[in-house]
């Protein structure tokens, strides 16, 4: 006999709710149906296909019929709550919200392995990129050394548009909307926050790290000007950002997001536009490089709909990883080689760097290289500072050990 469809509510109808729908229409919806769609804004027409329409959760929660629930709206709030009564009902969930699992994974984890229900979650991390799903099956037996990644798009798409079509950083940002790959409020984007919540996802499958998302550097391209886009590429670099974990000579885990210069023929700066790639750098297997689009409705959608595919075959995550035995972050005083433009005002800020040597300076700024201690250069940029930009220097093979 056929197996009967898995039967699904689905939180949110926005960009990537419509492109998971539409995918799941086309393959036919066979092995999975969507029974309700549940929304917010009343005012908004929408098309949900053959799904009921409805603007109470209890229409989903409160319904037996349904089996797994996913989740996709733009609300953390709700979000948790969803999935913590998903798995607590004995349902299974799916959700894009890298946010939600990002700050709240040890007790998203615990919550999985106490009901034996399973939450999977690849679309919050590289949109169509299966990195996940290839972390917990290739390489849950490897011993991963290193993991370097574009996991932002709508960033990606702006630093390729300006290098190559020479717009300013805000001109891209504004053609980037205009396509679809970012935000009204691109804050968390640009910032590198974004980033940071799937870095925080990664290390736990590559590595068995648990850790606070506030607790690993990120840096983004806020205050990023022509003038250092020039800089790198009168040497043969592009601007990517980067989030990279890697462990050092004591056995803890380095992590961090970081504008960074990229030599042209490496592998990631000829990632363009959209796309998201990472590298897996293992002991036994060597490296593997994993690309493809990081942003919009249906590569997004594809992997909300691979999640929903693998509730049907049966199976979520086993955090193989995730002990006692996984290393611990790292108290940062490794020491990296950065590219940093500071306001003329704040060169007292130069005195945090080691190896200075100043490459301009004008009335409003000073441009500088020098090397710089991670938890230094953390305290030194908090959560943004303004006329500050920072680019570390090309160093994916691991910065060096500190004092």
């Amino acid at each position: 006999m056929s197996k009967r469809p898995l039967t699904l509510g689905t939180f949110g109808n926005g960009c990537v709710g419509q492109g998971f729908l539409q995918l799941l229409n086309a393959n036919g919806g066979t092995a999975a149906h969507v029974k309700h769609v549940c929304v917010k804004d009343r005012a908004r027409v929408r098309d949900v296909g053959n799904a009921r329409l409805t603007y109470e959760a209890i229409d989903i929660l409160g319904d037996d019929q349904v089996r797994a629930i996913v989740e996709l709206t733009n609300d953390p709030v709700l979000a948790l709550e969803v999935i913590r009564f998903a798995l607590k009902s004995g349902r299974n969930a799916v959700t894009a919200s890298k946010r939600v699992v990002a700050e709240n994974l040890a007790e998203l984890i615990a919550l999985q392995r106490s009901t034996g229900r399973a939450l999977l979650y690849e679309a919050a991390c590289a949109a169509s990129i299966p990195v996940v799903r290839s972390l917990e099956t290739h390489f849950s037996g490897e011993d991963v050394l290193r993991i370097d990644g574009i996991l932002n798009g709508t960033t990606n798409y702006i630093l390729t548009k300006a290098e190559e079509e020479g717009l300013s950083p805000e001109e891209a940002l504004r053609q980037a909307q205009l396509a679809g790959f970012a935000e009204a409020d691109p804050s968390s984007d640009i910032s590198g926050a974004d980033a940071r919540y799937k870095l925080t996802i990664l290390i736990a499958h590559a590595f068995g790290t648990i850790a606070e998302p506030r607790a690993i550097l990120r840096h983004g391209i806020e205050e990023l000007r022509a003038k250092d886009l020039v800089f790198g590429a009168d040497r043969g670099w592009r601007i990517r950002s980067i989030a990279s974990a890697w462990r050092n000579a004591d056995g803890r885990l380095v992590a961090y997001v970081l504008p960074t210069f990229v030599p042209g023929n490496d592998a990631l700066a000829l990632v363009r536009e959209e796309y998201n790639a990472v590298r897996i750098e293992g002991a036994y297997s060597g490296t593997h490089v994993l690309q493809g689009k990081g942003a919009g409705k249906l590569p997004t959608g594809l992997a909300v709909l691979g999640d929903v595919q693998q509730l049907v075959r049966g199976g979520g995550y086993a955090y193989a990883k995730v002990d006692d035995r996984a290393p611990q972050l790292s108290d940062g005083r490794e020491l990296i080689s950065v590219y940093a433009r500071i306001p003329a005002t704040h060169q007292e800020a130069l005195s945090h760097f080691d190896e200075v040597r100043v490459i301009d300076v004008d009335e409003e700024q000073v441009s500088v290289t020098g090397s710089i201690a991670l938890a230094e250069l953390a305290l030194l940029l908090g959560d943004g500072r303004d006329g500050f930009q920072v680019v570390a220097l090309p160093h994916l093979s691991g910065p060096k050990q500190g004092r």
